[in-house]
C-alpha cells in the first residue's frame, strides 16, 4: 500500500516577490540616510519639492530597475536559456517568457515616463503637482540629460514590448534583449561622474555595471522562476548561465572598482563618509554573491534534476535577495552625491575636455603619449585574446592557420589602441589636422588589417557546433552572418553611403560639433570609423563568409568610387576660407599652441588627402592578388573535373560547335 503524498505548503511567488521588494525600498531609505541622500527641507525662500519627491525619485529609479531587469531576464531566457525549438523557433516555455518580457517591458516603460516627472521636478526644484504641468514637461524634459535618456528608454521599452508580442523566434528574442541592454544602460550616461575628473572612466564603468548586473539578476531571476514552477529539466539552462553569470560577475566587480576609484579621493573615504561606508557594504554584498554563484556553478548545477529544483531554487532565492540589496545600495550610491571633489580647471575648455591642454605637439607626445580609454583599451585586449585562444585551439587539435592573418589582425588591433589611447587621442580633440589624422588611421589603415584577420572564419573553426536544437556560439554567429541585418549591413549602396557620404554628414554640418562636446559622442564617432570602415573593407578585401559576395570588378569599382569622393571632401576642406569644421568646439577648446584655425582646417584637408592615398593603393593591390588566386583557384578546379569526367566539358561545347557548323552548312547549301 502506498503512502500518500503530502505535498508541502509553499509561499505563493507574488507574495515573496512583494516581500523582496519591499525589504530593497527599506534598504534604500536607510541607505539614503547614510549617504546624505534622503530628504531635508529647504531654507525658507529655497526652492523645495517636497518630500515625495526627493523620496519617490529613488524608488521610483529602483522599481524602474526592477522591470528592466524583469524585461532583460526573460528576454535572455527566451533567447539562451530556454529549450528551443526547431528551425530557431522559440518553445512554448520560450513563447511564454516573451510574453512576461512584453508586460515587464511595458511596465518599464510606464515606470521610466514617471521616473522623468519626478526626476525633473527634483531637479527644477518644483512640487509634484507643478512639474506635472504640460508646459513645464515640454520645455525642460529635453534639456536635461537624465531626464531626455529617461524618455528614451521608455520609447525603447515600449519597442520591446510590442516586439516581444509578435516575436516568435530566438533570434528576434536575442535582437530585443540586445535594445533592452541598450536601453537599460542610457541613464548611466547622465550619472555623477560625469562631472568629475576620469569621467570616461566613470561613464564606462558606469555602463559596464548596469550590463553586467542586469543580466546576472535578470537571468538568475528568470531561471528562479522557471525552477520554482518546474516547466522544464532546468540543469542545461543553470549550466549555460553560469558561463553568462561569470562574465557578468567579473563585469560587475572590477566596473564596480572603478566607479569606486571615480567617486573617492581616497581609501579613507570609505570609512569616513556614508558614501564610502555604503560602497564597502556593497563590496561585501558582492563577495557573498560571488560565493553563492562559486556554489552554484560547482556543486548545484552538476546534480540538478527535476526532483532536486527546489535546491536550486532556494539558494536562488538567497542570491536574489544579496543581489536586491545590492541592488538599493546602488541606487542610494546613485541618488547622492560622491564625496569627491569636482575638478577645477583653469578655463572654458579645460573643463569641456574634462583634462588639461596638452602641451605643444611632438613626435613623441603624439606617437607615444598616453591618454586611456578605458572602452577601447579594455575592448581591444579582449578581442585580442580572444583571437589567440583561437588560434590556439586550432592548433592543439592539429589545423593550421595562416600566421598573417593572425599578424593582421594584431597589428590592427594595435592601431586602434595608439588611436584611440596614445597622445594622438588628447590632440584630437584640440586640433582638426591631428584629429583628421586620427580619423584617417582609425577609419582606414585599422579596418584593412583587421578584416584581413578573417576573425569570423576563425571563429566558425574554433567554436565547436551544439547538439540539438539549441544555439551554441558557432550557431548564433552562422546566424548572424546570413541574417537580414548582415545582408544590409554588406549591401554596397549602404556601405558606400555610410563609409564615403556620412563624411559629408559628419564633419560639414553641425553634427560634428555637437558629438566632440561629449565623451559618449567622441566614442559614437571612434565606433562609426571604426565599423564604417571595417564593413567597407569587408565587402571589399574581406575573407570572412558574407551573404552576397560582390564580384572583382565590382570591388574595384566601389573603391574607386569611394577615392574619387573622399578626395573631393579633402578638397572642401583644403579650399575653405574659414573654420568650417565644428568652429563651435574648436573655437572654444583652443590651447595656446594652435595659433591659426583656418591653417589647422586646411592642413587637416591635406592629411586627409594623403592619409587616403596610400590604405587605398594597398587596397588595389590585394584585390588584384585576390583576384589572381581566384581565376587561379578557378581554373585548377575545372582541371580536376575534366580529369574525372574525362574532360566532359569542353567535349560537349566542341560537340556543340560542331552541330552549329553543321547547321550552317546545311542552310547554306
Amino acid at each position: 500500500m502506498t503512502k500518500p503524498t503530502v505535498k508541502t505548503p509553499s509561499t505563493p511567488l507574488g507574495l515573496v516577490s512583494l516581500a523582496l521588494v519591499i525589504a530593497m525600498i527599506s534598504v534604500l531609505m536607510v541607505s539614503l540616510v547614510i549617504t546624505g541622500g534622503s530628504y531635508t527641507a529647504a531654507a525658507p525662500g529655497l526652492p523645495d519639492p517636497g518630500a515625495l519627491v526627493v523620496l519617490g525619485t529613488p524608488i521610483l529609479r529602483l522599481l524602474t530597475d526592477l522591470a528592466a531587469i524583469a524585461t532583460i531576464g526573460w528576454l535572455l531566457a527566451a533567447s539562451l536559456l530556454d529549450p528551443a525549438g526547431k528551425g530557431g523557433v522559440v518553445s512554448p516555455a520560450g513563447r511564454r517568457d516573451l510574453m512576461r518580457a512584453a508586460v515587464a517591458a511595458f511596465i518599464w516603460a510606464f515606470l521610466a515616463i514617471t521616473q522623468m516627472i519626478f526626476a525633473l521636478a527634483n531637479i527644477l526644484g518644483l512640487p509634484l503637482s507643478e512639474a506635472l504641468n504640460p508646459q513645464v514637461i515640454g520645455t525642460f524634459a529635453n534639456e536635461v540629460p537624465l531626464t531626455r535618456a529617461l524618455v528614451a528608454v521608455a520609447v525603447l521599452a515600449l519597442v520591446i514590448g510590442i516586439g516581444a508580442l509578435v516575436s516568435a523566434t530566438t533570434g528576434a528574442a536575442l535582437s530585443w534583449l540586445v535594445v533592452g541592454l541598450v536601453a537599460a544602460s542610457l541613464p548611466s550616461l547622465g550619472g555623477h561622474g560625469a562631472g568629475l575628473g576620469d569621467h570616461a572612466l566613470a561613464l564606462t564603468a558606469g555602463i559596464a555595471h548596469v550590463l553586467g548586473a542586469f543580466l546576472w539578476i535578470g537571468g538568475l531571476f528568470a531561471l528562479a522562476m522557471h525552477a520554482a514552477r518546474k516547466d522544464f529539466p532546468i540543469q542545461t539552462a543553470v549550466q549555460r548561465f553560469s558561463s553568462i553569470a561569470l562574465v557578468a560577475f567579473i563585469l560587475v566587480a572590477v566596473s564596480g572598482l572603478a566607479n569606486a576609484y571615480t567617486r573617492l579621493d581616497s581609501i579613507s573615504q570609505l570609512i569616513t563618509t556614508g558614501y564610502g561606508q555604503i560602497t564597502l557594504a556593497k563590496l561585501f554584498v558582492l563577495i557573498g554573491l560571488g560565493i553563492i554563484a562559486w556554489v552554484i556553478r560547482t556543486r548545484i548545477s552538476k546534480s540538478l534534476t527535476m526532483s532536486r529544483t527546489w535546491v536550486f531554487a532556494r539558494v536562488a532565492s538567497i542570491e536574489l535577495l544579496a543581489m536586491g540589496i545590492a541592488l538599493a545600495l546602488g541606487v542610494a550610491l546613485a541618488s547622492s552625491a560622491p564625496p569627491r571633489v569636482e575638478t577645477q580647471f583653469s578655463s572654458l575648455g579645460e573643463s569641456l575636455l574634462g583634462f588639461s591642454y596638452p602641451p605643444a605637439p611632438t613626435l613623441s607626445s603624439v606617437m607615444l603619449g598616453f591618454h586611456l580609454d578605458p572602452l577601447f583599451f579594455t575592448g581591444s585586449l579582449i578581442a585580442a585574446g580572444l583571437y589567440c585562444f583561437g588560434v590556439a585551439r586550432l592548433k592543439s587539435r592539429g589545423d593550421k592557420w595562416p600566421i598573417g592573418r593572425t599578424i593582421s589582425w594584431l597589428l590592427g588591433i594595435g592601431v586602434v589602441i595608439w588611436c584611440t589611447n596614445s597622445g594622438i587621442a588628447a590632440y584630437s580633440q584640440v586640433s582638426v589636422s591631428l584629429h583628421m589624422t586620427e580619423h584617417m588611421t582609425m577609419a582606414m589603415l585599422a579596418p584593412i588589417l583587421l578584416v584581413l584577420g578573417a576573425p569570423a572564419t576563425l571563429a566558425l573553426r574554433a567554436i565547436k557546433p551544439s547538439h540539438g536544437n539549441d544555439r551554441g556560439p558557432r550557431e548564433w554567429l552562422v546566424w548572424f552572418l546570413h541574417s537580414w541585418p548582415t545582408r544590409i549591413l554588406t549591401n554596397p549602396f549602404y556601405v558606400f553611403f555610410v563609409y564615403v557620404i556620412g563624411l559629408y554628414g559628419l564633419y560639414l554640418t553641425p553634427a560634428f560639433g555637437w558629438l566632440m562636446g561629449s565623451h559618449v559622442g567622441h566614442i559614437y564617432m571612434q565606433m562609426h570609423f571604426l565599423i564604417a570602415g571595417y564593413l567597407f573593407y569587408w565587402i571589399v578585401i574581406g575573407i570572412d563568409p558574407r551573404p552576397k559576395p560582390l564580384p572583382y570588378w565590382g570591388r574595384f569599382m566601389l573603391l574607386l568610387m569611394a577615392i574619387s569622393v573622399h578626395g573631393f571632401f579633402a578638397v572642401i576642406l583644403m579650399m575653405s576660407t574659414d573654420l568650417s569644421l565644428a568652429p563651435e568646439w574648436y573655437s572654444i577648446v583652443r590651447p595656446p599652441w594652435v595659433t591659426d584655425l583656418i591653417a589647422d582646417s586646411e592642413t587637416g584637408g591635406q592629411i586627409a588627402w594623403a592619409l587616403a592615398e596610400i590604405p587605398s593603393v594597398l587596397v588595389m593591390v590585394i584585390i588584384s592578388i585576390q583576384w589572381a588566386r581566384n581565376d587561379d583557384r578557378e581554373s585548377k578546379r575545372k582541371d580536376r573535373q575534366a580529369d574525372r569526367d574525362g574532360n566532359a566539358e569542353m567535349n560537349a561545347y566542341n560537340e556543340h560547335l560542331a552541330r552549329l557548323a553543321e547547321s550552317d552548312r546545311r542552310n547554306s547549301q
